[in-house]
């Protein structure tokens, strides 16, 4: 035996020595030179989604589940099983262990090499990251052997055994440990406890000797070993690792009897492509968000290359709990099946926050029964899709627009039933309109009790094309709504994030804020893609007249809606229903959350003619009843808020008296204070002022600069007039200039107001420079604007134009 280890030894000596006069030839300073790193190696990790509390809600992964984390972050536990099972001398060597290369070439010695076998974890991790994997030569492996030398001169042990144990693949798409972790031990125990801006919340951090023992134990096989698939291979392969623990002192001898009596306890063996998650229809509407924003990459494959690769923490409005609570309470008021045995209808939903802390965000989203269901509509999500009928929840978009030009709510309609309404221009030859009542009624009785006819009156009063306008003010997508007259009646199809957001402004008194989804976006080296900005928000009605709207659909809560009136607060809201009960929704808003439902069949607009006990379904039957339960469930813990002192009794009126027409005041010049505006929308005129807020500095920061309609003009009194008011320009970052031309870059940088400062200098690592092109720039790309003036530009020289540089 002796001699045969003499002769092995003697054998790699001189094929080391031979493939030495080859392998010195190669630049490996070039690849591990001065300006080098291998932090600059890009690896694909996965994203993650979390709620608003920090939970994850899940993960969305390309071809690899990945999740970078720091040595210190991994458990000496899991450290030690690796070095036990893939390289027990790791801490002695250099990067080379030749003991180990013997033993290898010994078993392999009638395949004439040493290949293969004997790579420590630097030579794994070197051998795979730089050199062409497919090829398994002697020549690959002394190459594999200098570079893992030269490379263990360069990192210390820690931060080569962080880079192998976030890169190695353990199998079922997971790289690296912790990905490895929680795809065979499930989520970390601690996601929900910890601060959502503290990132540390790990499963490996929270393995057992057992576990940590099964993933080293799949490095060399992840799918022999695969512990779903073969369980009996993976447990012997398990108890090995607990030998070489046990040999190499990192476990006592009790510690590795007792772990051999223990089995593997694993997360539910789920398919990837079946893999669940909850709120998966507002998960995949952020998705769409993401890839549709191009601030995040030029093309759409770039942005689904960050999304899925990027290892993103993206932090989201959703409130799991509350999702979760909505979701029940569809289900609960209207289970999928009937008693009868038949399928019951569908249901939609969206609450929003309406506070300081929630303001817009979307809390829940029920977009569907099931997202994961074989149902080819399964994916498509009724809460935020293309909308159905609405009904009669979009009559206080039009009572908004009368009273916004004073039309009072105490105003008499005949309500009488059928009503037939000749205004050729307005509404065509004849709209013959049904659902009223004997005799007439003002619009705060046509409100509570839902009067078709009185609203279709109302409609000729103010115009489709208002009407219209209003909507798209409240949160109705613009070109969603056709100028019909039948739109008051909720003939357009409309969805329950828009509808949401028409009842949040509401409940905001008239102040309108888009809905949000996303608050901000982590990287993976803890820096900040994407923080959410509160846009400038929209008064969209004057207060006095939001809380005349508030007003009326509160008296709804003991009319139509009666079903959905909350117990402990007050409340308003508007029931709605399609002319063939097709389609039946409930809206409406507390002083701290708005919330839209619908309901009805998701393949085709079908009556729901007896699904209600036998009865008609109404946007005052299920409708109504979800959203008792998901607002009840939604204002938990919340102290209760009144709303504003109603301006109406049933007898008198407390309106104020605004004009049929108004001169616009002239607003150019004016400093738009809390105390101006509050002044021009109360007595005489009730304007409603709408500011825009322009960067610029063609005009004194401050100061209103253009206003629409124009000065002097005369208009119905309580219109909108929108103001552009000259606000400091917000400057970007320094911008990527490498590998442009100088004049392209110049132009960028002076377009900008950086001043340019141009250096010719060769650049000393180009093989191949490009003449006349940037190749360096300080400060770098991505620098904050903050006391930034200068930028310079390292260009390579052009030797033809006499601009030679140092």
């Amino acid at each position: 035996m002796g001699r045969v280890r003499r002769l092995l030894l003697a054998t790699l000596s001189g094929v080391l020595f031979t493939a030495s006069c080859s392998i010195e030839t190669k630049d490996f300073d070039a690849l591990f030179g001065e300006n080098f790193s291998v932090n600059t190696l890009e690896t694909a990790q996965s994203s993650r989604v979390y709620d608003r509390n920090g939970i994850l809600i899940t993960e969305l992964r390309g071809d690899q589940n990945r999740t970078d984390i720091g040595f210190e972050q991994m458990p000496e536990v899991l450290i030690n099983a690796v070095v036990a099972i893939e390289d027990e001398r790791f801490w002695d060597h250099s990067g080379v262990d030749f003991k180990a290369i013997l033993r290898a070439a010994r078993s392999n010695v009638s395949a004439g090499g040493i290949s293969q076998g004997g790579s420590t974890i630097t030579q794994q991790y070197v051998g795979n990251v730089f050199l062409d994997r497919s090829e398994q030569t002697g020549s690959r492996k002394i190459e594999e052997i200098f570079m893992a030398r030269r490379f263990e001169q360069r990192y210390t042990k820690e931060f080569i055994l962080e880079r192998y144990l976030n890169w190695v693949f353990f199998g079922r798409q997971a790289y690296g440990v912790e990905a490895a972790s929680r795809t065979y031990f499930g989520p970390p125990a601690c996601q929900g406890q910890t601060d959502p801006g503290d990132e540390t919340c790990l499963k490996v951090s929270e393995l057992t000797l057992i576990e940590a023992a099964t993933i080293a134990g799949l490095i060399q096989a992840p799918s022999r070993f695969n512990p779903f698939n073969n369980p009996e291979a993976a447990r012997d392969r398990r108890d090995l690792v607990l030998l070489r623990m046990f040999a190499n002192d990192f476990i006592t001898e009790e510690e590795y009897q007792t772990a051999l009596l223990q089995p593997i306890d694993l997360i539910e063996d789920v398919p990837i492509l079946e893999e669940r998650y909850p709120a998966a229809h507002f998960v995949d509407d952020v998705k769409q968000w993401f890839l549709d924003n191009e601030s995040f990459g030029a093309t759409r494959a770039e942005r689904t290359t960050l999304l899925f690769e990027g290892g993103l923490d993206i932090h989201t409005t959703l409130d799991l709990t509350l999702q979760a609570q909505a979701e029940a309470a569809v289900e609960r008021v209207l289970p999928q099946v009937a008693a009868d045995g038949s399928l019951n209808p569908d249901a939609a939903a969206v609450i929003q926050g309406v506070t300081d802390d929630d303001d817009g965000h979307i809390l829940a989203m029920v977009g569907g029964r099931d997202f994961f269901a074989g149902d080819n509509d399964a994916k498509f999500n009724l809460a935020s899709g293309s909308g159905r009928q609405a009904g009669s929840a979009m009559k206080p978009i039009g009572l908004a627009a009368a009273l916004q030009i004073g039309i009072p709510i105490t105003r008499f309609y005949d309500a009488t039933s059928p009503i037939e309404i000749e205004n050729e221009p307005v509404c065509g030859p004849i709209w013959k309109v049904r659902g009223g009542t004997d005799g007439d009624s003002t619009l705060a009785d046509a409100t509570k009790w839902s009067r078709n006819t009185v609203f279709a009156q109302l409609m000729v009063d103010i115009g489709p094309p208002r009407f219209v306008d209003m909507a798209e003010q409240l949160g109705i997508g613009e070109g969603r709504l056709q100028p019909v007259c039948a739109a008051i009646l909720g003939t357009e199809n409309t969805n329950m994030v828009e509808l949401s957001t028409v009842y949040a402004t509401f409940a905001r008194d008239g102040v309108r804020v888009d809905p949000v989804m996303v608050t901000r976006i982590g990287r993976p080296d803890g820096t900040q893609l994407y923080q959410y900005a509160e846009t400038s928000t929209r008064t969209v009605l004057n207060k006095t007249v939001n809380d005349q709207l508030t007003w009326a659909l509160s008296t709804v809560m003991q009319g139509t809606g009666w079903r959905a009136a909350l117990e402990d607060r007050p409340s308003a809201g508007k029931t709605g229903t399609a002319q063939n009960n097709a389609d039946a929704t409930f809206a409406g808003y507390t002083r701290q959350r708005a919330a839209a439902v619908w309901v009805g069949f998701p393949d085709e607009q079908i009556p729901m003619e007896t699904q209600f006990g036998g009865e008609k379904v109404q946007g005052g039957t299920f409708p109504a009843l979800i959203w008792h339960e998901i607002m009840s469930d939604a204002h938990r813990g919340l102290e209760v808020l009144d709303f504003p002192s109603p301006p109406v009794s049933s007898t008198t009126t407390t309106l104020p008296d605004i004009p049929e027409e108004a001169e616009v005041p002239n607003l150019i010049g004016q400093e738009m204070t809390e105390d101006v505006v509050m002044a021009l929308q109360d007595e005489p005129n009730y304007w409603v002022i709408r500011q825009v807020f322009v960067q610029t500095r063609d005009f004194e920061i401050g100061k209103v600069f253009n206003q629409i309609p124009q000065s002097g003009q005369v208009v119905p009194g309580g219109s909108v007039i929108t103001v552009e008011v000259a606000v400091e320009p917000i400057l970007p970052p320094v911008p990527s200039l490498i590998g442009l031309d100088e004049a392209t870059a110049v132009r960028i940088l002076e377009d900008a107001e950086f001043v340019v400062e141009i250096v010719y200098e060769s650049n000393p690592d180009a093989d191949e420079p490009v003449p006349g092109t940037v190749w360096a720039q300080s400060p770098e790309a991505g620098t904050a604007r903050d006391d930034v003036e200068r930028v310079t530009l390292r260009i390579e020289p052009d030797p033809d134009s006499g601009d030679t540089g140092g």
